[in-house]
């Protein structure tokens, strides 16, 4: 029946009586599934998740009797996308299985990964916009994907069949950018021994994407300007104008806002570009999107590196989703690569994940003062550096009291017209000198400092709310 009413659309639709007959048949085409909750005698949720392995973007439609919504949050959470009540309106869930068909398109042509509420946002904006020739202003963190929705921009819209060119306008110099933009003629410059086309041109039908656009200078905001507003660009020691027809979508990992008030970036330039504007949220602040960016990363590393990986460990998926992801979506991706390829079983276990992730540095480490392993955060870096400098004074501190003939704390000591003030760096750090004692003795003293304000201390500590109440009870601080 479901089939039935699918088929009336415009989609290709197969239908399957068992589960074996969809695994059996099951390829990267599929854009969606349609399933009743009552299929396999109700595993639906697991049929779900076997069949996304080969395609992790795949929309998931479930058709069931009524549901509280704590139960359909939950099962949000397991892969559904789109729950319709029984009986079954066919008009409505055609026109559901139009809107959603059209974001998981959009998704599955460039590479979106992800199911919470803002990537659904991102996408249901990109489905509307695209088609348009508004310019559009992408802005997030780096390694949140602003490239990837650019390109979904571009694979659906009316310029789909276009070039699509991207440069990257914080990796080069200004003379080197200005080249690569607007092309430049033969004898322009030392090396230039023939006419050159700049992005400008190569897209031309197309669509241009400039990414960290907030790094430009000055005089190439100006140049860029002109050529937005006349549709026209001057080759680098060229004499003549080149006509061409593009679409601009920018990126940008500042604020411009914040650029154009302090005058680093010009006002007029900031509007042409910003017709519409689209924000990618980082990755620590949509956590249920981790768990299929990591199916879908060990999937494609496995094939890259000719690995067997068939699962992750549940205590491993929880310490990634967890961890607090500074480099965003790239981080994630390197991360899962590196799991895959020292993998020595079909399974990524909590220990291997603990391995690139923890935050406890080696003794050695710590007693040195050697930079921590690359793998660990700027906030993982920081406080283990500065547990080290802790350490270290505090030794200082004993060194200069045993040389005066004194071992007391806290102790006033005349040194010609001045007092100094011995005090130990943390409270009773003499008695204990691990690094976990240290740690529950800075968050205590962060939420004291902080009157008790969580978002405070953990702004204090450098760390995320999440990984503070997760400290808060590993040390029975609650």
């Amino acid at each position: 029946m479901l089939g039935e009413i699918a088929t009336r659309g415009v989609w290709d639709v197969r239908a399957f009586e068992t589960p074996a007959d969809l695994f059996a048949t099951l390829d990267e085409g599929a854009d969606a599934l349609l399933i009743d909750d009552r299929a396999a005698e109700g595993g639906y949720l697991a049929i779900i998740k076997r069949a996304r392995r080969p395609r992790a973007s795949m929309a998931a439609f479930v058709v069931g009797g009524p549901k509280s919504e704590e139960v359909r949050a939950r099962e949000r959470e397991e892969g559904v996308d789109y729950y319709h009540e029984r009986p079954v309106q066919p008009d409505e869930l055609r026109a559901a299985l139009d809107h959603r068909l059209k974001a998981a398109t959009v998704k599955s042509r460039a590479g979106i990964v992800g199911r919470s509420a803002a990537i659904e946002e991102v996408v249901a904006a990109v489905v509307q916009v695209a088609p348009t020739e508004v310019p559009i202003l992408i802005e997030g963190e780096s390694g949140t994907g602003k490239d990837i929705v650019a390109r979904a921009i571009h694979e659906s819209s009316r310029r789909a069949q276009g070039p699509f060119e991207a440069v990257n306008c914080g990796a080069l110099a200004e003379g080197v950018l200005e080249s690569e933009l607007f092309g430049h003629e033969r004898g322009a410059f030392t090396g230039a021994q023939a006419r050159r086309a700049g992005v400008f041109e190569r897209a031309n039908g197309g669509t241009i994407f400039l990414d960290e656009v907030g790094e430009t200078s000055p005089s190439m905001q100006v140049r860029l300007l002109r050529v937005l507003e006349s549709g026209e660009l001057l080759r680098v020691g060229g004499v003549s104008s080149v006509a061409v027809d593009v679409r601009v979508v920018a990126a940008t990992n500042r604020g411009l806002t914040d650029a154009v008030r302090r005058g680093e970036f010009r006002q007029d330039l900031y509007y042409r570009l910003k017709g519409i504007s689209l924000h990618i949220p980082p990755l620590r602040d949509r956590p249920e999107d981790i768990p299929p960016l990591v199916g879908h990363f060990v999937a494609l590393a496995g094939a890259r590196h000719g690995k067997v990986v068939r699962a992750v460990d549940p205590a491993a998926m929880r310490r990634l989703v967890s961890y607090r992801w500074p480099g965003n979506v790239r981080e994630l991706r390197n991360v899962v690569d590196t799991l895959v390829v020292l993998s020595t079983g079909p399974r990524i276990t909590a220990e291997q994940v603990d391995a690139q992730l923890s935050a406890e540095a080696p003794e050695a480490q710590v007693q040195s003062l050697l930079p921590v392993a690359l793998h660990r955060s700027k906030e993982e870096a920081e406080r283990e550096m500065i547990y080290a400098a802790i350490l270290a004074l505090h030794r200082d501190v004993r060194e200069i009291l045993a040389r005066l003939g004194e071992g007391g704390r806290g102790e006033a000591w005349r040194s010609g017209l001045r007092e100094v003030q011995v005090e130990p760096p943390l409270e009773e750090v003499e008695g204990d000198l691990s690094l976990d004692h240290l740690e529950r003795a800075a968050v205590q003293e962060a939420l004291r400092r902080s009157g008790g304000n969580r978002r405070r201390a953990a702004d204090a500590l450098g760390i995320s709310e999440r990984t503070l109440y997760r400290k808060i009870r590993e040390y029975g601080l609650i």
